[in-house]
């Protein structure tokens, strides 16, 4: 009892604040509420954007990209009600939502090859992908895709300028714009202005070329080839490969200052160079009658100096007003005083004569002026009777009746043109006539104060006793009239003064005074004699020129002794008998010489005016020559080319089902050394008979032993051989015969090359049981680097085995010694075992397509010599014992 009454009563407290077990779940709550926050934040925005085809549109791996980063993924496709384009989700990160406004563009990046690049290039390993660019606006979630990018930001460093134009033919985005033939930016877009009027075209400029863009430059299309037929040359104008192609714009600026140009500049594009010339504007006035076109050249001393822009009639028609633009750098010529007048064409045949207007049309000549500068001009209504003279000996002829001559007329030394006629008036009240001409500079001092001129126009007839004597002058004197003169030999001759006057004789008698003045036609002259096989266009009195300079004339010819040919005789003048020397070649200079050649283009050749029209001699001396005697004879080639070339004739027999054509080449080692000239069937088996020639220096090839081959290109799966033959045709190869043979002029060609003609190097004979993928051209490895290739095979003489001929080049000719094994590597090589399963081998992948030669050499070995014989393994020799040995079953 004692005990139950000392015990203390139980006290209960109540616990006032919340019980540590809800710890847990308050954490678990806010942990999940969390994640939702997370999950809620992370999920993408769901988008749509129409695209006219599902083309390279995969969900889950087409991805959204912006500037190159990451934005998105497509997460479904689905086609439309329209059967026509197809929806794309795409979920876009939370932080690029602000790409998403109503002008917001999209667009499927994808390789695009066109003639101005390769775009998207890098999607062929990243695969396709959609871009977007923002735009601005209320937020949207569907959009419609565009069907091509759309043109960059202009947001780089560098110049944008905008050129309008009213076409913008062969320019596309990407066009490049050259400066000088530099390419310093490109065309990033082009579009209708609003008015539809003109095409914008968007310029972007490098920053390290922008200040080449001034406010005065001009822009011109050099899209294409521009010709321009403009006697008597024609003018091709392109730009490079690539502005041919794809489209170019060029740009040049005016010799003047001007400040750079600045971005969002405008300019004009013209359609091409001569339409973004600049000039000075003058006008001129002409009767109504004048024969004008708009484009008509205006000429200055023989210069272009300007065009004719705009042509009016007044409006009685009395008047014809014309706008030139004149070269800012003829504005000198401009002044009070100045004169124009209208040349006009006048057919005649020599070739002094402005000829060239009689194919251009009519041109307007400008003498320039000493006063005040002037624009606005009253033109000559005829040429004036003296026009100026610019260069040259000015003279003055009088006689008591004109003749045949008129402007343009030759004045003739030796019956070469040395000059011409000017012009003419009457003098001394209409008694006679007093004409003016002008002697070339570089003839003038031809010209001295006591020369004989007299009228070689016509034909002159002399009746006496003893017959009828016919004589005329060239040709061109006989139908467009002529003067001719002499110097008669004194012994202190002076020379012209500028503007004397001459008498005219009516012809040659009186001007020489029956001979009597005279000298010695071949006085200290040197006799050349030639051989030609035709005459051509030469005569008695053609000229002989060197570097197109006169140096003698063509004395007489005749048929030779044996009938085969014509002999020449030229007269050297004294000054230059040293030219001739027994280096010297002869050609026939007269006419026009054309020739193409695949690779050089199209050349044409003339000589000088005058021997294009009367003939002419030209000949060269190269260095290293003797004095020849009289007694030599030339031979008068039928141009320069052939001269150089001298050509030795020979004939080639080429096997049947050969392809060869006249023009073809000869090549030794790479140089041309002869052509094919004709080619014709030699019989019914098809054999080829080949007349060839020789050139200077080939004509060691002439002889017994030399190999000639056709070249032929080779297409196989793993090379071209000779891919120019594709395009060229083919060619001759040719190989010497041994430098003690005797001289030959008739071969019969091989099939293919020698198998020694592959340069210096070490030739083999492998022997194998089959060819199996090997063929010419295939290489020969050595630790898989290629040291030669095969040149050729055959069967050998049982028919046991196949010969494979194979060159290793010089440099690599030492890896191969006595104790060296070769083994084909062509194709893949299967092994199959019981125990080691299937194994496949392969060398590389040149070998696999095109066959290939592996070898190795022991450490020790001596050289091999050229043509030696190794035995060629199916398989590596070592390999294939390791495999018989992995197929033995383990005891």
């Amino acid at each position: 009892m004692t005990e139950v009454a000392d015990a203390q009563p139980a006290q209960v407290r109540r616990h006032r604040g919340p019980s540590a077990v809800w710890i847990l779940p308050l954490l678990a709550a806010l942990i999940a509420g969390w994640l939702v926050y997370k999950n809620y934040r992370e999920a993408g925005i769901a988008v749509e954007v129409v695209f006219d085809s599902a083309e390279g549109l995969e969900v889950n791996k087409t991805k959204l990209l912006y500037k190159g980063l990451p934005g998105g993924t497509l997460t479904a496709l689905r086609l439309n009600e329209d059967l026509r384009t197809v929806t794309a989700t795409i979920e876009v990160a939370p932080e690029a939502e602000q790409l998403l406004s109503a002008s917001t563009e999209f667009w499927l990046v994808k390789p695009q090859v066109s003639l101005s690049g390769v775009r998207g290039l890098e999607t062929l390993l990243s695969g396709y992908y959609i871009g977007v660019r923002p735009g601005e606006g209320p937020p949207a979630r569907h959009f419609r895709a565009l069907r091509e990018p759309p043109p960059p930001d202009k947001d780089d460093e560098g110049l944008y300028v905008t050129l309008f134009a009213a076409s913008a033919e062969s320019i596309n985005r990407g066009s490049r714009i050259y400066f000088r033939h530099i390419d310093v930016g490109e065309v990033v877009d082009y579009r209708l202005s609003d008015t539809g009027g003109d095409i914008l075209i968007d310029l972007y400029i490098e920053p390290r070329y922008a200040h080449l863009v001034k406010k005065n430059s001009r822009f011109w299309n050099a899209s294409g080839i521009q010709v321009k037929a403009d006697l008597p040359q024609v003018d091709v104008r392109f730009g490079s490969l690539a502005s041919i192609i794809a489209g170019g714009i060029h740009f040049y600026n005016a010799p003047f200052e001007s400040p750079p140009a600045v971005s969002g500049d405008q300019f004009r594009l013209y359609a091409d160079f001569e339409a973004a010339e600049d000039g000075i504007e003058v006008a001129l006035t002409f009767p109504g009658t004048a024969a004008l076109s708009e484009g008509t050249d205006v000429i200055s001393r023989g210069i272009r100096i300007g065009r004719v822009r705009d042509l009016r009639l007044s409006d009685d028609y009395s008047e014809l007003r014309a706008k030139l633009l004149i070269d800012p750098r003829a504005r000198d010529l401009l002044r009070a005083g100045s004169r124009f007048w209208l040349e006009k064409p006048e057919l005649t045949l020599d070739g002094l004569g402005d000829w060239r207007t009689l194919v251009k049309g009519s041109h307007i000549e400008l003498e320039p002026g000493t006063g005040q500068e002037q624009f606005r001009f009253e033109a000559l209504e005829m040429a004036p009777a003296r026009p100026p003279v610019y260069s040259g000996l000015p003279i003055d002829l009088v006689t008591e009746r004109l003749g045949s001559v008129s402007r343009g007329s030759p004045i003739l030394y030796r019956q070469l043109p040395v000059g011409q006629v000017t012009g003419y008036e009457l003098i001394d009240k209409g008694e006679r006539v007093l004409i003016h001409a002008v002697i070339d500079e570089q003839y003038r001092g031809l010209v001295a104060s006591h020369s004989r001129f007299w009228n070689s126009s016509g034909i002159r007839f002399a009746a006496s006793l003893e017959g009828v004597e016919v004589d005329s002058e060239s040709l061109r004197s006989l139908v467009a009239g002529g003067i001719s003169f002499f110097t008669p030999d004194i012994r202190d001759p002076r020379p012209a003064a500028p503007d004397q006057r001459f008498e005219l004789h009516d012809d040659f008698g009186d001007a020489s005074q029956q001979g009597r003045l005279l000298y010695a036609e071949r006085a200290d002259k040197k006799v050349v004699r030639l051989h030609a096989d035709t005459l051509g266009s030469l005569g008695v009195g053609s000229p002989v020129l060197y570097k197109q300079l006169p140096v003698g004339t063509v004395n007489n010819y005749r048929l030779a002794e044996d009938g085969d040919g014509i002999d020449i005789e030229l007269l050297i003048d004294k000054p230059y008998r040293h030219l001739v020397t027994s280096t010297s070649r002869f050609w026939n200079a007269s006419g026009v010489s054309l020739q193409f050649h695949p690779q050089q283009g199209l050349k044409l050749n003339t000589g000088s005016l005058s021997s294009l029209v009367a003939g002419g001699v030209a000949f060269e001396t190269p260095a290293g020559g003797e004095t020849v005697p009289v007694s030599h004879r030339f031979t008068l080639y039928a141009d320069r080319t052939t001269s150089i070339e001298q050509g030795l004739e020979i004939r080639i027999l080429f096997p049947p089902d050969q392809e060869l054509e006249a023009g073809a080449p000869i090549r030794y080692r790479g140089v041309t050394v002869g052509r094919i000239e004709d080619v014709r069937l030699y019989d019914a088996k098809g054999t080829l008979d080949a007349r060839a020639v020789l050139f200077r220096e080939g004509h060691f090839l002439a002889r017994k032993g030399s190999w000639f081959w056709i070249t032929r290109p080779e297409v196989r799966l793993s090379e071209i051989r000779h891919p120019a033959n594709l395009i060229f045709g083919n060619y001759v190869e040719v190989s010497p015969g041994p430098d003690n043979a005797e001289p030959s002029r008739y071969f019969i060609a091989a099939s293919d090359a020698p198998q020694d003609y592959y340069g210096n190097g070490l030739n083999l004979v492998l022997s194998s049981r089959q060819l199996g993928s090997l063929e010419k051209g295939s290489r020969v490895f050595y630790r898989q680097v290629p040291v030669g290739e095969v040149t050729g095979f055959r069967l050998s003489g049982d028919g046991q085995t196949v010969e494979v001929f194979a060159h290793i080049r010089a440099e690599h000719a030492h890896l191969v010694r006595s104790g060296s094994q070769f083994w084909n590597i062509s194709g893949f090589q299967a092994d199959f075992s019981l125990f080691k399963g299937l194994k496949l081998d392969g060398a590389t992948l040149e070998s696999l397509v095109g066959g290939g030669i592996a070898f190795r050499s022991p450490p020790e070995g001596g050289r091999v010599a050229n043509g030696s014989h190794f035995e060629l393994h199916e398989r590596e020799p070592e390999a294939a014992a390791q495999t018989a040995r992995e197929d033995e079953p383990a005891t």
